[in-house]
């Protein structure tokens, strides 16, 4: 089964025919759904119907360049199909094969529950899907996080309009147990690892977009990092590229990952889920200086709760332009400056998901864009986190 199909009620048809044609299917996907979900009310050239389009253009173009190697995502395409930019938009992953995800690995209903190595508050799991260029702050949300004592952080997929764009629940000592075996029974996770697309001798793969996996795992010895290119498909996978099991299991594991109450049964949770708000937030803002602005709110409007010019805030995040500014909010902090945004008209914002807005900002005759994110339990993503 192609995961695409999984993903068929998150696409739209919108923009699809101002797409490149070489962009694959699953990128266009991604592509729409991301503009689609990103603008907001006064939101900047994002929200004008000429600025989606300008940025689908460019994210899709950007999207056929992934590279062949993990290390070499950065302007090397995945075949001859050259390309000048060298980002990549998160794409839906096709799955693998049935014999890889047929049947969910778990503890014996009958055994005792097995005592967790890991400790409370610590992390077990945590899974970021990403590109190999300049990524969206709000990709370093995860898809999933489990910690030590059982609170499991998702983004449901796909996220209806009455849900949570994430959203918890705790697991029972016999769930996490479950769950545990789930995830490490197979050892895909048992030490750090780069799976990589190997061509076979003479292929000659097209050019496409591709993602990358990063888990990072502890169960209850060091924490190891796997990273690994998606699944692209079994056709495709088998006419150009060397077999790679680890990869499509990787693949598999991290698209059952995403819809983890499908995995278990009522009696491994302690409660309904219910949506994730951090005890903290990160706060990213990107000031232009001198440049027109986007004829919205202006950012003096917002109860900053912090001294000095927007673009002398916090730390810099990231070594690619434009300059991101980076810094921790408390829960109220955050609630404050989300409420403020509520109150000028800007939607698709909450303490439960990623807020994304553009101001602005008449102190630097120009313009600002900021994202607040909630933090997971062990404090993931710092200001410094490292990308898929």
């Amino acid at each position: 089964m192609n995961t695409q199909d999984r993903f068929d009620d998150l696409l739209g048809e919108r923009l699809r025919s101002d797409a490149p044609r070489e962009a694959p299917g699953r990128v266009l996907d991604a592509t729409m759904s991301r503009i689609a979900d990103t603008p907001q009310r006064g939101g900047g050239w994002l929200a004008r119907p000429a600025g989606r389009l300008l940025a689908a253009a460019a994210v899709l173009l950007l999207a056929v360049v992934a590279g062949t190697q993990l290390a070499g995502l950065v302007g090397r395409p995945v075949g001859d199909d050259p390309s000048p930019s060298p980002s990549v938009a998160p794409s839906a992953s096709p799955a693998a094969s049935p014999s890889a995800s047929a049947t969910v690995p778990s503890a014996s209903a009958s055994a005792e529950p097995s005592a967790s190595a890991v400790a409370d508050d610590a992390l077990m799991l945590r899974v970021v899907f990403g590109g190999g260029g300049p990524t969206y702050p709000s990709d370093s949300v995860p898809w999933l996080t489990l910690m030590g004592d059982g609170t499991l952080i998702w983004q449901p997929v796909p996220p209806g309009a009455e849900s949570a764009s994430l959203v918890r629940r705790t697991l029972t000592e016999q769930g996490l147990a479950d769950l545990r075996e789930h995830i490490f029974g197979a050892g895909l996770l048992d030490a750090s690892a780069t799976h990589e697309l190997e061509p076979l001798p003479g292929a000659n793969p097209p050019g496409r977009g591709v993602g990358v996996y990063m888990f990072t795992a502890d169960d209850g010895d060091d924490q190891v990092v796997v990273r690994s290119l998606q699944w692209l498909g079994d056709e495709e996978e088998a006419t150009y590229y060397q077999p790679a099991p680890e990869r499509e299991e990787l693949d598999a594991l991290a698209q059952r990952l995403r819809d983890p109450e499908s995995l278990l049964g009522a009696d491994a949770w302690t409660g309904p889920a219910e949506p994730y708000e951090g005890t903290e937030y990160q706060l990213l803002l990107t000031p232009y200086r001198d440049v027109p602005p986007y004829d919205t709110a202006d950012a003096s409007e917002i109860p900053w709760p912090f001294d000095g010019p927007l673009d002398e805030f916090g730390e810099v995040s990231g070594s690619q332009p434009p300059v991101t500014r980076c810094g921790g909010l408390s829960r109220d902090e955050a609630a404050a400056i989300i409420d403020a945004l509520a109150a000028l008209g800007y939607e698709q914002i909450g303490l439960d998901l990623a807020t994304v807005g553009s101001l602005d900002w008449a102190e630097g005759n120009g313009r600002v864009d900021l994202t607040i994110l909630p933090l997971m339990p062990d404090g993931y993503p710092p200001c410094d986190a490292e990308q898929p």
